[in-house]
């Protein structure tokens, strides 16, 4: 299962072998990194909706994170709920009242002491995000 979120291709910019495909959620932007054959099979241009799909295990989150860093998408919200497993949590995050989860050791989920209620950042690199276009 993957966090879904709905957005609009605001920018299409193909290369020789990817396109880099920029989208707006509500009001975050996102980048995503497909082939140029994905880009061209989909026919995706400015203006389109498009669906997002991102895997919780490719989230990754940080708490008051400040600096840089290479990984393109960041989402802040807030932790609201968390299911632990025996090795790994599942960490619901609410932003822009829709939910995204990521999947996280239970060792990062105690030494970074995420609880319910505390604001986050969820990190996603631009290559690890899904694009789904309806026809």
């Amino acid at each position: 299962m993957a966090s879904k979120v709905c957005g609009t291709i605001t920018r299409v910019e193909k290369g020789h072998i990817h396109a880099t495909v920029q989208i707006l959620w509500k009001s975050i932007p996102l980048s995503v990194v497909i082939t140029k054959a994905s880009c061209e099979d989909m026919q995706l241009s400015e203006g389109d909706t498009i669906t997002v799909l991102i895997k919780g295990t490719d989230v990754m989150l940080a708490k008051f994170f400040s600096g840089m860093i290479s990984a393109r998408n960041r989402v802040g919200g807030t932790v609201k709920r968390i299911i632990e497993g025996d090795v790994v949590s599942k960490v619901f995050v609410e932003s822009q009242e829709e939910m995204l989860y990521a999947v996280i050791t239970n060792t990062s989920l105690k030494e970074m002491d995420i609880s319910e209620g505390d604001e986050i950042m969820a990190i996603v690199k631009s290559t690890e995000l899904i694009l789904y276009k309806e026809t």
